[in-house]
Order: C-alpha cells, then sequence, then structure tokens
C-alpha cells in the first residue's frame, strides 16, 4: 500500500528569518519596483523557484511558511497575473537556462505582465487546429492570425503565443509556443465586454507582427507539448487557494504602480470602500445562498429545500477536491484532478446560478441599488459561465479525466497523419 510521506516538520527558524529580512528592507517610501525587486532577490517571490530566478528551491511547505510571515509583517505580497501563474512554471520546465533568465526573473520581480493568446475564433477546444502563421524571416517569425479570450491583454506587455510553423505536418505537430513583445506595430488588441460588465478579455490581431526565432520555447515545431504545460498550471490556478491577508498587485508597467511608494499602494488599498462582491466571483457559497433561502422564506420548502442539500453537498466535494490538488502540488505533481477541481467548478457555478435566480424569482432580472444585496446575486449568475469556458471547456475536461486518470482510449483520430494544409477547414 502506498503511503504519503510524512508531513514536513515546521520550521520556526525561517518564519524568524523572514521576519528579520523584512524589518531590514521595508521602507514604506521604497517604490513596489524596488520592493518586488528585493522580494525576488531574496527568493521570497516565488520561494519554490530556483535561486536567482525569484526563488529559493523551497518546499511547498517552506513557500507557505514564508508567505505567511510576509502577510504577518503587513507588507505587499508577490505579483499577480498569467506570468506567474502560468508563463514562467512553463518556461522553468521547458527554456534553456538562457531563456529563463530573460523572462521568469522580470516575472518574479512583477517587471512584466504577460497574456496567453491560444484560442482563436476558429480554435478553441480545438486549439490544435489554430491558423495563426508564424513565417520564419531570418532571426524572426512574422506573425499574422487572430486571436481571442485573451485575458488582460490590454494590460499586457507580452504574450505567450501559440502559432503554427509548419503546415505541412499534423496539426499538433507544427505548432511552436513563442515569447512576443505586445507592444509593436502590427498587434491591435481590443477589450471584449462580457455580459456582466466585464472586460477582462480581448481580442487580439496580429498583421506583420514579429517574435524572436531565440524565444521559442521547448523548440521550433514543438509548441504543442509546451502548451500542454501551460494549460495544466493554468487549470490549476483555476482552483489554487491565495495566500489570505497578503495583498498581491498586478504586475507590469500598464498597471501603472511600479514606480508608486508601496506605503502609499498599501494606504489606498486600505482606504477604499470595502466592496459589495468580489471581482471576479462566478459563484455564491454554499452559506450564503442558504442565508438567501431563509431570507426569503424558502429554507423550508421541500424542493427548495433538497436543493440547498444538494449544493452544500457539491460545494464540500469542490472543497475537498481542491484540497487533494493541493496536497498533490506540494509533492510536485500536477495531474487529471486539476480538470476535476476545475470541472467540479464550472458545474457547481452553473448550480449555484439556477438555485440563486429561483430563491430570487423576478427580481432575478433587476439589478443595482434596492436589489438584494445591490444586484451581488445577478452579477455572480452572469459571470457563472466563465469556469465552464476559460482554461478549457467542460467537454475538454472531461476528455483529460477520461483519457490520463481512468485510462479510457482516445477517441479515434482522423487527422494525425494528415498535413494542416489538407486539412478540410
Amino acid at each position: 500500500m502506498n503511503r504519503r510521506p510524512p508531513p514536513e516538520p515546521p520550521r520556526p527558524e525561517l518564519e524568524t528569518t523572514v521576519a528579520d529580512w523584512v524589518r531590514a528592507t521595508w521602507d514604506e517610501t521604497m517604490s513596489l519596483r524596488r520592493w518586488w525587486d528585493a522580494l525576488a532577490d531574496a527568493g521570497f517571490a516565488f520561494p519554490t523557484w530556483p535561486q536567482g530566478l525569484g526563488g529559493c528551491g523551497a518546499t511547498r511547505r517552506e513557500a507557505h511558511t514564508i508567505a505567511a510571515a510576509l502577510a504577518a509583517a503587513g507588507v505587499i505580497g508577490l505579483p499577480d497575473g498569467n506570468g506567474p501563474n502560468m508563463g514562467a512554471p512553463t518556461v522553468l520546465t521547458h527554456g534553456t537556462d538562457a531563456q529563463q533568465r530573460r523572462f521568469v526573473r522580470p516575472v518574479a520581480a512583477g517587471a512584466q505582465a504577460w497574456c496567453q493568446l491560444f484560442s482563436e475564433p476558429g480554435a478553441g477546444s480545438d486549439l490544435a487546429g489554430l491558423t495563426t502563421r508564424a513565417v520564419r524571416d531570418g532571426d524572426e517569425f512574422v506573425i499574422t492570425g487572430q486571436k481571442v479570450w485573451s485575458s488582460f491583454a490590454h494590460g499586457s506587455d507580452h504574450g505567450m503565443l501559440l502559432a503554427r510553423t509548419n503546415p505541412d505536418v499534423a496539426k499538433h505537430r507544427g505548432l511552436s509556443w513563442m515569447m512576443i513583445e505586445m507592444d509593436q506595430p502590427g498587434i491591435d488588441v481590443r477589450p471584449l465586454v462580457q455580459m456582466n460588465g466585464a472586460a477582462e478579455f480581448c481580442e487580439v490581431f496580429l498583421d506583420g507582427a514579429r517574435a524572436r526565432v531565440a524565444d521559442v520555447i521547448g523548440g521550433i515545431d514543438e509548441g504543442w507539448t509546451v502548451a500542454k504545460t501551460t494549460l495544466s498550471h493554468e487549470r490549476a490556478a483555476v482552483t489554487a487557494r491565495r495566500n489570505r491577508g497578503l495583498p498581491t498587485m498586478p504586475a507590469g508597467p500598464l498597471g501603472g504602480n511600479l514606480d508608486r511608494p508601496v506605503g502609499e499602494l498599501l494606504a489606498a488599498r486600505r482606504s477604499r470602500p470595502k466592496p459589495s462582491r468580489r471581482r471576479g466571483e462566478v459563484l455564491l457559497g454554499s452559506r450564503t445562498i442558504i442565508e438567501l433561502a431563509r431570507d426569503r422564506g424558502l429554507a423550508r420548502h421541500p424542493v427548495l429545500r433538497r436543493q440547498l442539500a444538494d449544493y452544500h453537498i457539491h460545494s464540500e466535494v469542490y472543497r475537498l477536491t481542491n484540497q487533494r490538488v493541493r496536497d498533490n502540488a506540494k509533492q510536485g505533481r500536477v495531474g487529471p484532478e486539476a480538470s476535476i477541481g476545475k470541472l467540479a467548478l464550472a458545474m457547481l457555478a452553473h448550480r449555484s446560478r439556477d438555485l440563486s435566480m429561483a430563491l430570487l424569482g423576478a427580481e432575478g432580472m433587476l439589478v443595482g441599488p434596492g436589489t438584494t444585496q445591490d444586484g451581488r446575486i445577478q452579477q455572480v449568475a452572469l459571470s457563472s459561465h466563465v469556469p465552464s469556458i476559460g482554461g478549457g471547456t467542460n467537454e475538454i475536461q472531461r476528455n483529460i479525466i477520461g483519457e490520463r486518470a481512468l485510462g479510457l482510449p482516445r477517441e479515434p483520430p482522423v487527422d494525425d497523419d494528415v498535413a494542416f494544409r489538407d486539412l478540410r477547414r
């Protein structure tokens, strides 16, 4: 029988080390750029990353200890965004030493913000069918195509681009994963306004944009393997538990915070009115929905009571699934359980939407002041579709679970031996 390794013992000396370092380093007049540089130099920005690249080679438990010590000190925490969540871990897995120094260290120090340029209008679930072309021109690629659903592309200075570099081989074998600078002629970024009023996604048009051959990660025409690593980290990030009490800030120069004093940023954060709802909230907790049912006198309705119990059960299953993902991550494993967690999140969001709207009744058609919780419930319902699309659709997650977790055979391939240029589209 396989046994889990014993838990790592606590390291009180590590907490002391971090606390002493903060006292010697933190100054509320220093800029956010200087603070993040200091965090990265000390290896406390992303502790599990290698030394010199923003980390110190710490274990997952040690990383949690460091984050808790930073939170206790009341300082600003690590940079946030697609770069640290999925981009840099991909480069650490597939990039050369030179590429890791070029790209990972700036992400750790918050100097760059990255977006993901994968999905296309005609290539979402069938990502390998993308048509954005990268044609080599000396030491560069010339890029032509369109990307869509690129989160925060309008605030990013670098993009993780998946493009077709060889149309004469099967679709999975002619892709390359490369970094591209967003601020250049030939790139047009247009925010997309969603039905919940937010504009976090963008469509990106590329017409003669350029990327360096040296910035291809994992080898030319080998991008599918690299992309799978990125998507795996993206799914894990969807269900990850953030460090409570440790404020994070968006990375990159376009955020406008890098040269502001850290004390000013913290003061602005403290004085900001507490939002009536969390940004990006896609579902309501079971306690919130149960309280809503009680407030509306519906908690004892026999059908709704059963639905409330069912929702609470699924919420607990989702919580425990996430705990399993985190436990596996502590041992350095990111497997299909991340897809299980993401699928559970998407299904729970849909249940939250349907049940909360049933409890509101006709009021569900109204938003704004004067409605229950000032329209928070309706806003969450309008956002409930996000987890079933972002990071791979529910159908894709089911395929991954079936093939990688359950060992079921793959769907019969019909184009594995057909050159991409010969495929009917």
